[in-house]
């Protein structure tokens, strides 16, 4: 079995979905709760990229970019993972623009910016959930240009009315801005700058509220990490939240209802920063044979033939994280890590 991706969950489950290796393209989808797999579901799903995402209730919903000969653009379904057995065809749209955002409502968002050309503005789509005869579906509405410098990650707003992006200019020189966008038109509502520390390899955006509140991790080039809150009046404070081990190639944020997690690959290691409230809880790293916190002493002892084990995907649930290692050696290997 061969990871995909991890997204989508139920109160403290989630959900794991594996391509499976040799059998015509079979998906399973692993419902993964505290004490292990739970349920096991598989369908066939060749000639189709899949990833999960939350529903606008939350429950595991499927995207899926279908490809089918003759077509310039892979048309997109977007449907609930269950209760679809009858579905003779699935409803179909163009294909959507970049990552999952969020729900706010009845409406799902959509981020996509260009990382190979900074002077394309990103842009953010929308969607409407309509319910016919068969089921759920979406209405895409046309993606919105957003003004540049191009923003890097986007978030519907803690309290669910607003959508919020970070503008960041290429040079960490350059200006950092919080934008909060309005969720019918997308128009910017408020700006609020963000400054930047002259060591910064990466600024991510954790969370944000409507009226400008927000939380954000800014990673220095040595690694060390720090949390920065801005107020509703743009004052901005920063404090230590820990040091990654090595200079970082890459951070993704992790956020979940009540923590934050990095996720970071550096030349030696790849692994995952979990925060509480700016605080290191745990840095898991992998090491031969074996996953390790460095912070708590914890320690998930594997076998031999594992070599060093690669963190493939995070997902959070109600109680903290569920890490998916894949073996070095052996990609068709999974196992299971919670946090």
């Amino acid at each position: 079995m061969k990871f995909r991706s991890v997204r989508g969950g139920e109160g403290d489950s989630v959900v794991v979905a594996a391509h499976r290796i040799g059998h015509g393209g079979a998906l399973s989808y692993l419902t993964v709760g505290p004490d292990g797999v739970e349920e096991v579901l598989t369908e066939d799903v060749s000639g189709a990229n899949a990833a999960l995402l939350p529903g606008p209730d939350g429950t595991p919903w499927i995207r899926m970019s279908l490809i089918e000969d003759g077509l310039d653009q892979e048309p997109d379904t977007v449907l609930p993972l269950r209760g679809r057995s009858d579905w003779e065809r699935p409803p179909r749209t163009s294909a959507f623009a970049g990552d999952f955002v969020g729900w706010i409502g009845d409406r799902a968002f959509w981020h996509l910016d260009d990382v190979f050309d900074q002077r394309k503005p990103s842009r953010i789509q929308a969607a409407d959930l309509e319910y016919g005869v068969k089921g759920p579906r979406l209405r895409v509405r046309r993606p919105v240009r957003l003004p540049l410098p191009q923003s890097y990650d986007a978030v519907v707003c803690a309290d669910g009315t607003h959508l919020a992006v970070l503008a960041l200019d290429a040079d960490p020189a350059g200006p950092a801005t919080l934008r909060i966008l309005a969720p019918d038109t997308l128009d910017v509502e408020r700006e609020l700058p963000v400054t930047r520390d002259p060591r910064e390899a990466f600024l991510t955006l954790a969370e944000a509220y409507r009226d400008g509140t927000a939380l954000l991790y800014s990673v220095a080039g040595d690694g060390h990490v720090s949390m920065i809150r801005l107020d509703s009046s743009g004052a901005q404070s920063a404090a230590p939240a820990g040091v990654l081990p090595g200079e970082p190639f890459s951070i993704w944020q992790i956020r979940g209802p009540a923590h934050h997690a990095l996720r970071f690959t550096t030349e030696h290691a790849n692994g995952l920063l979990t925060l509480q409230g700016g605080i290191p809880k745990a840095l898991w790293t992998g090491a031969p044979h074996r996953y390790h916190d460095t912070i708590g002493g914890r320690e998930v002892p594997l076998s031999a033939d594992w070599g060093r084990p690669l963190l493939s995907e995070v997902v959070t649930n109600g109680r903290g994280h569920v890490l998916v290692l894949t073996s070095e050696d052996d990609p068709h290997r999974l196992a299971l890590l919670f946090d």
